[in-house]
């Protein structure tokens, strides 16, 4: 069994990187693990705390070179700064683009860092989520995410957290085919991947668990679910490496 766990953040115990290096180690069916950041600064982060954020995540990838891979944080709200990290943090071996809550993803603010990611050929993770009792200011939710997904087809986007109440985040981008989703979050609820799939398909359904959160028990909801043959490799690897580069897998 292979796993590859999409979105994971270096905060809490994985501040230290000594932790994530034991977490490794006792787990070795973990091809790797794929930093989102550790969201330093908050919501609305500054250009120079985003540059912070965006420097832990490299000090983890060189640190652990085949066992780790990152995401590279934008505020999209500093125009021109934003889409110079993007491309800074490319350089420096970052995969692809993680947006968190500082915009909308639909913000025409997002657009030249999505139309950067499609022109270097690079995926983009976005934080979704649809609360009942209400979003942050800029928050996306899932029909934020749709219409970005629906304005760039050629975009190749995770939507983290299924969209947060998931029977709503699923529906509303099962028509978009160049979104796949993860599950990331703290206790995941059984019965979710199943839909996931019946809804989106078997290509479409990625595993994160949202560590340091509880990695085993997120991971068991994949393994006790009741899937065909093969599907579960997709979920728990295969579906998250169709989304990179052949030189980032």
């Amino acid at each position: 069994m292979r796993i590859i766990d999409a979105h994971v953040h270096q905060w809490n115990v994985f501040a230290n990187p000594d932790n994530v290096a034991k977490f490794l180690e006792r787990n070795p069916e973990v091809d790797y693990l794929v930093l989102a950041s550790n969201l330093t600064g908050g919501a609305y982060p500054s250009v120079e705390e985003v540059r912070a954020s965006n420097d832990s995540t490299v000090e983890y990838v060189e640190r652990f070179p085949r066992q780790v891979k990152g995401w590279c944080y934008v505020n999209p709200v500093y125009r021109g700064d934003a889409l110079e990290e993007l491309r800074r943090g490319f350089d420096r071996g970052l995969m692809g683009m993680k947006l968190w809550v500082a915009t909308r993803c639909d913000d025409e603010r997002v657009f030249p860092l999505v139309e950067a990611c499609i022109e270097a050929d690079r995926p983009l993770i976005v934080h979704t989520w649809k609360k009942a009792t209400g979003n942050l200011a800029r928050e996306s939710t899932p029909m934020h995410l749709a219409n970005l997904a629906r304005r760039y087809p050629e975009a190749r986007i995770l939507m983290a957290h299924f969209g947060g109440f998931f029977e709503y985040g699923l529906k509303a981008v099962a028509p978009c085919r160049n979104v796949r989703v993860d599950y990331a979050g703290s206790v995941n609820e059984r019965g979710a991947y199943e839909m996931a799939v019946r809804l989106l398909g078997e290509d479409r359904v990625i595993f994160g668990s949202d560590m340091p959160a509880d990695f085993h028990t997120n991971l068991g909801r994949v393994l006790e679910a009741d899937f065909l043959p093969g599907v579960r490799d997709k979920i728990l690897a295969e579906n998250f490496e169709a989304m990179l580069r052949p030189e980032d897998r």
